[in-house]
């Protein structure tokens, strides 16, 4: 994609975003539900990765300029969705896989080292000599749709199910991170020159 045209891009969505918390109507946003990577992550990368492969945010100097501690986010203190929330007078995202029995404000999906790409697909294609987790894009979507929805819209609801979801989910803001960026570098990693990456971008 064109840099001015990314540009733009990015430009846009920062002025809606920010048109959203300073008009007035952030108040009506009750809950918020998150998909993406390290730059989102509340902790979910920590603990699925703890019992599979080393991780290292779990240790100081993680965490202590906000939190005094590791918070299992990549940051020495908070993440930008964080700050949103906060702007949006909504408290800090837990983590999908802590098990939090609080989701009335929503849940954070966003996993560090996410692939928009399913995990098999680097593996069948031997693009990574080292255990990848299965925490692409798809795999939060699932979470979402087959457990936070249900838990979030329990109950039968009076109307129909379209009218019901929308009464639910209606006054939730949805945030997509950053996803893709891993797929490339996991593909450099694994010692691929520059045309060889190139054959794995769609047109």
């Amino acid at each position: 994609m064109d840099l001015t045209l990314l540009f733009l891009v990015f430009f846009i969505l920062s002025c809606l975003t920010c048109g959203v918390m300073s008009s007035g109507s952030s108040s009506s946003i009750t809950s918020m539900f998150t998909l993406g990577d390290s730059h989102i992550d509340t902790g979910n990368a920590v603990i699925m990765a703890a019992p599979v492969i080393p991780v290292w945010i779990d240790k100081p100097p993680y965490g202590e300029t906000f939190f005094g501690h590791p918070s299992g986010r990549f940051s020495d203190g908070r993440v930008i969705i964080d700050f949103i929330a906060e702007e949006l007078g909504l408290p800090f995202l837990p983590a999908f896989l802590a098990n939090s029995t609080n989701t009335s404000h929503g849940v954070n999906m966003a996993v560090g080292g996410a692939t928009a790409i399913e995990a098999a697909f680097f593996e069948t294609n031997g693009l990574v000599s080292f255990k990848l987790l299965n925490n692409s894009l798809d795999v939060q979507l699932g979470w979402f749709v087959e457990q936070i929805r249900p838990s979030v819209c329990s109950g039968s609801g009076s109307e129909g199910r379209e009218e019901y979801n929308r009464d639910c989910l209606g006054k939730a803001l949805f945030f997509v991170g950053e996803l893709g960026v891993n797929d490339y570098n996991f593909i450099w990693m694994a010692g691929k020159t520059e045309d060889e990456v190139r054959t794995y971008v769609r047109a």
